[in-house]
């Protein structure tokens, strides 16, 4: 069992410095997200507090076509992730990800800032909503494959350097696992947000919106 726990806690944390750094950037994009819409002002901030409404009002009116949202979900998603994961193959690729990294955290504050300012206090249950399970999922997926990708292109330059071809043949299998284990958990997130996350809503709108 403890083998077991080992394992999986190497593979969430198989580095305590990369993790510390890049769930920074996370958290630093998630409060730059949240400050932003703060200070916007006019057309601008009534326009991200409608979109926020339209889609609500949408959903408690069965209005949004699943085919649709899932499709567009699983792109999102599949398109973050491989992107990350693509970069991280050079290691210039690192500086992007870091980039992408603080976008997502930026997206994931600007989303739960607006609920908070479109419906106030009683956005509280649907700002947690929103967050829980699928946000959460996401935002995990591209933290963990942020920081295999500094891993690899580190490893990657220490290859080039020390020129040890087997080693980059393990690190290379590692990394795709991880890849693949990311675009599967993915697709759940999606289901989640397409099917799950609207039907709770309506929940949460009937109880108080």
């Amino acid at each position: 069992m403890n083998t077991k726990k080992n394992g999986l806690s190497n593979i969430i944390i198989p580095n305590k410095k990369i993790n510390y750094f890049v769930v920074s950037i996370l958290i630093f994009g998630i409060i730059s997200g949240s400050i932003f819409l703060v200070v916007l002002k006019g057309s601008d901030k009534n326009n991200a507090i409608m979109q926020i409404k339209n889609f609500v009002s949408n959903v408690s009116k069965n209005k949004i076509n699943n085919g649709q949202a899932i499709k567009s979900s699983l792109i999102i998603n599949y398109i973050f992730i491989s992107l990350i994961w693509g970069l991280g193959l050079s290691i210039i690729g690192v500086v992007f990800n870091i980039f992408l990294t603080y976008i997502k955290g930026f997206i994931v504050g600007f989303s739960v800032s607006s609920i908070f300012i479109a419906y106030s206090y009683k956005g509280i249950p649907l700002a947690l909503l929103y967050i829980f399970p699928q946000t959460i999922i996401n935002v995990l997926l591209v933290c963990l494959v942020t920081i295999y990708s500094i891993m690899f292109s580190f490893n990657l330059l220490e290859i080039i350097v020390k020129k040890r071809v087997k080693k980059g043949d393990r690190m290379f299998k590692k990394y795709f696992v991880i890849f693949v284990i990311a675009i599967i958990l993915s697709f759940f997130s999606s289901l989640m947000e397409v099917y799950l996350f609207p039907n709770l809503l309506k929940i949460i709108i009937n109880l108080y919106l």
